[in-house]
């Protein structure tokens, strides 16, 4: 009984310091918040598209997230962070500052937009203009998947 109790608690703390080593890796945190952020354009553009009710409060509240995602996307990206299952391209590292700028515009424009957001074309246009930021800094970052 005592030898069970023993591993059972064995393999807890193994669990719980695995999951604290993984909340502090910034590849698991980075993967984490670009998650959200597809989370975020998923449920955008289901509205955009009519397939969710438009709903400009929950439309200005995904773009603020994604504005905050964004002022956090340079700290998730320290120097030898490109080990590991991660998508992330050397060039991150290579031209970091061209990077932190993408990151810091793609956070000006999510929070530039949210005003614009009154109906579905305005969300249209959000999501154009959001999107590039995305789409351009995957094109030059981001591994393409196979």
């Amino acid at each position: 009984m005592r030898r069970t109790v023993i591993a059972a608690v064995t393999v807890l703390i193994a669990s719980g310091l695995g999951a604290l080593a993984q909340a502090n890796d910034p590849v698991v945190q980075r993967q984490n918040l670009m998650k959200n952020n597809q989370e975020q354009v998923r449920a955008l553009t289901g509205m955009a598209r009519g397939q969710a009710p438009f709903n400009a409060a929950t439309a200005q509240a995904a773009f603020q997230r994604i504005a905050q995602n964004a002022q956090q996307i340079p700290g998730l990206f320290p120097p030898d962070s490109n080990r590991g299952k991660t998508a992330a391209l050397p060039s991150v590292w290579e031209r970091k500052t061209d990077f932190d700028a993408r990151a810091a515009k793609l956070e000006q424009d999510a929070k530039a937009v949210q005003s614009g957001i009154t109906d579905q074309a305005g969300l249209q246009a959000a999501i154009q203009r959001v999107g590039q930021n995305c789409g351009g800094c995957h094109e030059s970052y981001r591994r393409k998947e196979s």
